[in-house]
């Protein structure tokens, strides 16, 4: 991850904080917020095609919780095989990220969008999204790997441009398929940028100078 000063680390998660917390509110009092979540959702599935749902079908299908812990153990015994102990460290965020935004879930209790024409089924809490933090966490973490081994800055841009896109990628397929409002993966990246933030902290030194 680019490497940023403790204050900026500090303002950035407080202000993720913030975020999280506002729309939080927004959901309790059904403010704004959730007006707006609705007339998203409601816009997208009236533009669906099925082109596009079946791609963003297989987006959300690979970004489920046990494929990401998969991929996360595969790049974890690659890294135990390189003897690489200090990046491997850094993988333990994305367990991290996981276990605290399905805590969020149980404390926010907020439900899953109501579509006439529903294109998935779940009957799991939605606020902040899991599939949101989870990609974070996830690609967040690759991309920290790809700082750690690479000095060059055009591979560094292509690192956080890929992790963006994907995570933009992942969370656009929640809200287009109706498993997810616009606020709760919104909620979600947040999530994961705060344990990105503090999680990784203590293994900055590993990044080349």
């Amino acid at each position: 991850m680019p490497r940023i000063h403790h204050g900026q680390r500090l303002a950035l998660v407080l202000a993720c904080i913030l975020l999280v917390a506002l729309l939080a509110l927004q959901v309790w009092s059904d403010g704004p917020v959730t007006r707006l979540d609705l007339q998203v959702t409601q816009w997208l599935a009236a533009h669906r095609t099925a082109r596009l749902t079946g791609f963003m079908l297989l987006v959300s299908a690979a970004h489920q919780t046990r494929w990401l812990l998969a991929a996360t153990l595969l790049v974890a015994l690659w890294l135990a095989w390189r003897r690489d102990w200090a990046q491997l460290a850094r993988l333990g965020v994305v367990p991290a990220g996981m276990l605290l935004n399905a805590g969020l879930k149980t404390v926010f209790q907020r439900p899953r969008p109501h579509l006439q024409d529903p294109l998935v089924n779940l009957l799991t809490l939605s606020f902040p999204s899991g599939h949101a933090a989870a990609s974070t966490v996830f690609y967040g973490a690759l991309c920290a790997l790809a700082f750690a081994r690479w000095r060059r800055r055009a591979i560094r841009v292509v690192a956080v441009s890929l992790a963006a896109a994907m995570v933009l990628l992942v969370t656009f397929s929640r809200v287009y398929l109706g498993a997810h409002y616009l606020s709760d993966v919104t909620a979600g990246v947040a999530v994961g940028v705060i344990c990105l933030a503090l999680f990784l902290a203590p293994w900055r030194e590993a990044t080349p100078r």
